[in-house]
């Protein structure tokens, strides 16, 4: 069993760009509302690990099919004989 620890950010306040605790719902320097953001560390960490992940090489493409034969052009008219 594999453990992690706990990840923590503190919470920058938008108006006077103090930091607070993680837990802080209001900034201790100003009293502006500080904004609730969960984050998916999961879903994060998933994303990260696919875009890591080594890409199969490229299947050939299908050879193409032989091109259809034109249609028959109609014969001129005679040339006259050269005397």
């Amino acid at each position: 069993m594999c453990f992690r620890p706990a990840e923590v950010q503190m919470k920058t306040c938008p108006a006077c760009g103090a930091t607070n605790k993680p837990i802080a719902t209001a900034c201790e320097k100003c009293g502006a509302d500080l904004p609730t953001v969960k984050t998916d560390f999961d879903a994060d960490q998933a994303s990260l690990d696919a875009a890591a992940a080594p890409k199969p090489p490229a299947s050939p493409a299908a050879p193409q099919a032989p091109s259809a034969p034109g249609a028959p052009k109609a014969p001129g008219a005679p040339t006259p004989p050269r005397a």
